[in-house]
């Protein structure tokens, strides 16, 4: 007899992945800086590229800066983001032959078994960064190499959050042109400067805010003007109102 398991709702985040379980309400249009793989625990789900037809799919990987809509029907959402800026990414592209900027839609029985085995048991997260290890067969071999000017560009964004360094200021550290340097930038991150920037101070307000249990301190702490532009800019990239998801968070480690 199928065991049935309260819908909980938990998120990790790790320097280069993030996984996140719970059930999952319909997700308005939204597009995030980095890949996402997006697995229905128990059962299909739906999913909408741009102004396309809906689509019923177990798996689907949608790469950084689709535009798409979900609707899991109540039902749990697995959702694991790699970061564009980690050797993830790498093992992440060689795990699931990824085409690159196209949306892929598929079944994976070790993929959907291992999401539902860690949602289900609910271990350590030690436990759960080796499942995740095991899943995307990291071994050590593979190491990213990004432009170093464009590494200067984002250890300023994650070390000076607050700070809003302009284009013409990081081009002129990176002795390049602003049109040159926004170019090299996308070439490493697959997104403009400003929406990977976004992107990354969305996940510094997250570890703020598990730290003080205040939307507004984590939302300026981490360069957000406010925390309705924190709380616009997170429906953006997550299609949701992040109010929903910390009012009902079960477990949250950073």
């Amino acid at each position: 007899m199928l065991k049935l398991y309260p819908a909980y709702m938990r998120l990790f985040i790790w320097r280069g992945r993030s996984l996140y379980f719970g059930p999952s309400v319909q997700l308005n249009a939204h597009s995030y800086a980095t890949v996402a793989l997006h697995v229905g625990v128990y059962r299909p789900f739906r999913i909408k590229i741009a102004n396309g037809a809906w689509q019923r799919c177990r798996c689907a990987i949608v790469p950084a800066g689709i535009r798409h809509e979900l609707d899991f029907e109540g039902g749990i959402h697995g959702k694991l983001f790699i970061e564009r800026d980690s050797s993830d990414f790498l093992y992440f592209k060689r795990r699931f032959a990824w085409p690159g900027q196209a949306s892929v839609f598929f079944h994976d029985d070790e993929l959907v078994d291992q999401l539902r085995w860690i949602y289900e048991l609910d271990p350590d997260k030690t436990v759960i960064e080796s499942c995740l290890d095991k899943l995307l067969q990291c071994d050590g071999e593979l190491n990213l190499e990004i432009d170093p000017r464009v590494q200067t560009a984002i250890d300023l964004i994650c070390e000076e959050p607050d700070c809003n360094f302009s284009q013409q200021y990081l081009a002129d550290r990176a002795d390049l042109s602003p049109s040159r340097f926004l170019h090299l930038f996308k070439e490493h991150t697959d997104v403009p400067y400003r929406r990977f920037r976004t992107w990354k101070r969305l996940f510094l307000a997250l570890d703020s805010l598990n730290a003080v249990d205040n939307m507004t301190v984590a939302a300026i702490d981490a360069g957000f003007a406010d925390a309705t532009h924190f709380s616009h800019s997170f429906r953006d990239n997550f299609g949701i109102n992040p109010a929903y998801v910390f009012r009902g968070i079960n477990r949250f480690e950073i």
